[in-house]
């Protein structure tokens, strides 16, 4: 396949997960907990590892970021955490893709759910980054309390979200593998 046609494919399955995202992510589960903090459970981030497999680490990159961006521009609008938070998305695609290639393409089980725990617990720090941010600047959360005691419910909560993540793309990875991008 020339490299035209190889940017047009991975163009549109980037296009296409971008979208799904967005869609995901309004089928988020939110959870009030006692401290005043909101855990967030979601499968958004599958469209990110599906594209960070197929194409690589920038494009699984880019799709987070947009499909982030778009959320939070539908959601909020756009305001100074607007990027920290579309940047957490990113990270998952990135984190992703670079491991995946440092562990040679392997579709193990074992290692995808260990390269999506890690990428989600990344996330997790940078969107408590903007949480921190967004209650400097806004006064968005109660305290900067909520914020850290909610933390290591928020990393469970992203660990558990990677491992479901990671455990529903193992039916499809036999598709997965006839996609990937050659370069």
């Amino acid at each position: 396949m020339s490299k035209k046609k190889n940017f047009i494919k991975i163009l549109c399955i980037a296009s296409i997960m971008t979208a799904l995202y967005v869609g995901l992510d309004f089928l988020t589960e939110q959870i009030n907990v006692v401290f005043g903090g909101m855990l967030k459970i979601s499968i958004s981030g599958l469209p990110v590892i599906i594209v960070s497999l197929i194409g690589g680490p920038i494009w699984g990159a880019a799709t987070g970021f947009i499909g982030e961006f778009l959320v939070q521009m539908l959601t909020y609008g756009f305001d100074a955490t607007t990027l920290i938070y579309a940047a957490a998305a990113a990270s998952r695609g990135l984190i992703m893709g670079m491991m995946f290639y440092a562990f040679k393409k392997s579709y193990n089980p074992f290692l995808l759910i260990l390269e999506s725990c890690i990428s989600a617990l990344v996330v997790t720090v940078i969107n408590s980054v903007g949480m921190i941010f967004s209650h400097m600047l806004y006064g968005y959360f109660s305290s900067y309390y909520s914020i850290y005691v909610a933390l290591p419910m928020r990393i469970v909560a992203g660990v558990a979200s990677a491992i479901v993540m990671a455990i529903l793309l193992l039916p499809i990875l036999k598709p997965l593998k006839k996609l990937q991008i050659k370069k």
